[in-house]
């Protein structure tokens, strides 16, 4: 246990390390030009490393407790009716008006329950990918990209506890960590390069190949696959903890790589399947404007392909706002308050 929380205060002070030496090369740069410029962007940065970690991380610690999977079969069917219980006053089921059978074995009501809510897991798996997927494709920067891959894995492993109420506590807590761990570091390293294999599989074409600015394009997108792929990871993993009701040892938590990438690829085929056409429709044209690819071509190629590809009607998809959000996020995160800003007022 000591080993493993070494372990575990190995990783937050790394990436600590990593997120504050980032910071630390904006603040010297606009110091250089301006004292007072320093100052300015120190405050904006602490500010956004607050509200996107550090807030998400203390409501998790906020959460009640509830026990992960057991290790002895025995102790299986009271683990079945505890979390059927706290089930019973699920803000979930209350707000889309499931309600628990009476009858039926433990068995039975609680494979029910938990397929009901696997359903809204699916749906908070999907909307945190494609924000990461899109928000780290534009991304130019390594400080940006940090708080993105962070707070994407906190935020959505603190809804996926809080929907199946409760989050993990204790030893059960570090063994989680240690998986995500695992899977950030070495990055289930099998499934990352077949993805990125598939990937470029998929894009590159001779064709697409003679556009100037296509390898920028390619990086980009392929290193927003890879961080949706690692999320997917992690998605699952925490998913598995709050379902599953008897393992054998934590690698049980582990999915199998395929079961990641065809979670993945159902949710970004799609997005993918846009830019290569729009890519295409670039390889054809005679002439092209450089200038409008100049700065972050990689934002342009996505937004020319949601407006040509993506349905149009007088008021805008909620899912084509929230790309755009991910988008203007993984430019400037300070631009994800105007666009709360703007989603509130709607409502």
């Amino acid at each position: 246990m000591k080993m493993l929380k070494r372990l575990i205060l190995f990783v937050v002070a790394l990436f600590a390390y990593l997120i504050l030496r980032e910071m630390l090369n904006f603040y010297v740069l606009a110091y250089t030009a301006n004292p007072y410029l320093g100052y300015l962007v120190l405050a904006i940065l602490v500010s956004v490393l607050i509200y996107f970690v550090i807030i998400p991380l203390y409501r998790i610690s906020r959460l009640s407790g509830d026990p992960g999977p057991v290790r002895k079969k025995r102790k299986e069917a009271e683990l079945m009716e505890m979390r059927l219980q706290r089930r019973m006053n699920n803000n979930y089921f209350k707000e889309v008006g499931f309600i628990l059978p009476a009858s039926g074995s433990t068995l039975e009501r609680y494979e029910l329950s938990t397929n009901e809510l696997s359903k809204a897991c699916e749906e908070i798996r999907r909307k945190y990918i494609v924000h990461l997927f899109y928000s780290s494709a534009v991304s130019q920067y390594g400080f940006i990209d940090a708080i993105l891959i962070f707070s994407a894995n906190v935020n959505m492993v603190k809804e996926i506890f809080t929907l199946y109420t409760g989050r993990a506590t204790g030893r059960d807590l570090w063994q989680i960590m240690k998986q995500i761990y695992y899977s950030v570091a070495i990055g289930g390293s099998e499934g990352v390069e077949f993805a990125v294999e598939e990937l470029i599989s998929k894009l590159g074409s001779d064709t697409l190949k003679s556009i100037p600015f296509f390898d920028k394009v390619m990086v980009s997108i392929a290193g927003g696959f890879t961080n949706a792929v690692l999320l997917s990871r992690i998605s699952l993993i925490t998913e598995n903890y709050c379902k599953m009701t008897y393992i054998e040892s934590t690698r049980d938590l582990s999915p199998d790589p395929v079961q990641i990438l065809d979670s993945t690829r159902a949710i970004v085929d799609e997005p993918i399947r846009y830019i290569k056409k729009q890519l295409n429709d670039i390889a054809r044209q005679k002439v092209i404007d450089f200038s409008r690819y100049a700065i972050n071509p990689t934002r342009t190629v996505i937004e020319k392909a949601l407006d040509k590809f993506t349905s149009q009607s007088d008021e805008e998809s909620e899912e084509t706002l929230s790309v755009k959000r991910s988008i203007a996020v993984g430019l400037n995160p300070l631009r994800y308050f105007s666009f709360r800003r703007k989603s509130k007022a709607r409502k």
